[in-house]
Formats: structure tokens, sequence, C-alpha cells
């Protein structure tokens, strides 16, 4: 009995259990049959091997994301396509100072997974300059921006402009259509991360085949809290 015991518990000690992290519940993705997500990973805090699984009571859908490291993962369920299905948006948290998050979205109908939008794929071509006192004028391919900051973060007004990678997505929801957007930020800053003197928001509508971006616009003296 003992060496059975001792075996349970090295296997138990090599072979963690994969806990459930985020669980969602009736969405859609064929048209009369509800599906239930769960989002697995390894780990206390920081998750490894991530995984999801998606029962439709009729397929069992199995999906390793790109990103399948970090903090925090969870999925967001809602109509992004407008085909009277629902879309999956998965997102898992970097850690550290910058706090930026990756999101990876996708179309599950008839029983197959299918990535439409990864965040590490979203980059355009954006850059900015300082124009007198406390304006910053932003050139987001050839369309021009300006944003208000304060320089208390600088020394002087030498202090590099930098525009970050995707830091952060908000699903839009718009009621009068019935569908979700996405917000995507992307941080302004001044010399390093934490100046932050606010964000570049693009708007995004979601389409099979890639997206369109539909609105830009500015945020200052806006901070963001990725709780």
């Amino acid at each position: 009995m003992k060496v059975i015991s001792l075996l349970l518990s090295s296997l138990i000690s090599i072979s963690p259990l994969s806990v459930c992290e985020d669980k969602q519940t009736g969405f859609l993705v064929d048209s009369d049959r509800p599906s239930i997500v769960c989002v697995h990973g390894n780990g206390d805090n920081y998750k490894e091997n991530i995984s999801i699984d998606i029962d439709t009571f009729g397929n069992k859908i199995n999906i390793i994301p790109q990103n399948d490291s970090g903090y925090q993962p969870k999925v967001f369920i809602g109509n992004f396509l407008d085909n009277g299905l629902e879309e999956m948006l998965y997102s898992v948290e970097s850690g550290g100072s910058g706090g930026y998050s990756f999101y990876e979205m996708y179309s599950l109908k008839n029983g197959e997974s299918n990535l439409i939008f990864n965040s590490n794929d979203f980059s355009p071509i954006i850059s900015a300059q300082y124009i007198g006192k406390d304006i910053i004028e932003i050139d987001y391919q050839s369309k021009k921006l300006y944003m208000s900051y304060s320089n208390e973060g600088c020394i002087d007004n030498n202090c590099d402009i930098n525009i970050s990678p995707v830091n952060a997505i908000l699903p839009f929801y718009n009621i009068s259509l019935n569908r979700y957007y996405l917000q995507v930020l992307q941080k302004v800053y001044g010399g390093y991360s934490a100046n932050n003197f606010g964000y570049v928001v693009s708007m995004l509508q979601i389409n099979e085949d890639g997206y369109d971006v539909i609105n830009i616009g500015v945020l200052s003296n806006f901070e963001y809290i990725n709780a």
C-alpha cells in the first residue's frame, strides 16, 4: 500500500492538474446549439501551456493559442461578425510594468476554429512629434491627430515620443447595431513607458477574412487600469 501511495504522490507531483481558469456558457457557434468554453492553464499566477476547450454538445474543439503563457487568461464571447453566431476573444496578460496584453479572436462555426484576428499582427504606421508646449501631433498612416500632454516625466521637450504596440483591447458594443467592435489602445509615451501621455485608439470591425479600421482617435490624460 505504501508503494502505491508513493507512486500516486509521484504522479501528482510531475503531472500538475490543469485548472479551469475561465468558463463561459450558453453562446452560439451553431444556429441552435449553445456551447461551453473552458480555459485551462498550469501554474499558480503565471500560467503555462494554456489551452481552450469548447464543447458544442456535438463537437469538441481544442485550441492552443499562439500566446499560450501569461497572467489571467480569459475569454470574451460576443457577436463580432454579425452572422447570427458568436465569436470568442481570448486575452492573456504579459505582466510587468508595461501592462501589455495579447489578444486572439476565433470563429467557431461548424465545429471548427478559425483564427480571424491576432493583436500581434496589428501594426499601423504611426509617428509623433511635439508641436508647441503642450500639443503632440500624431501621423496615423498620413492622417493627422492631435493630443495635449503634460511633460512632468521628462527633463525637457527633447524627450523622445514613442508609440507602443497594442497595449490593450476593449470590446465595444454598438447597441443600435447589436454588434461588437474592437477598440485597440496603443500607448503614447515620452522617454519611458511609465511616462504615459495618452493613447492612440483604433476602432476595428472584424470580418471573416480580416478587419477594417473604421475610426481613429486619441485619448489624452487617460490612464488604462489593467485590472
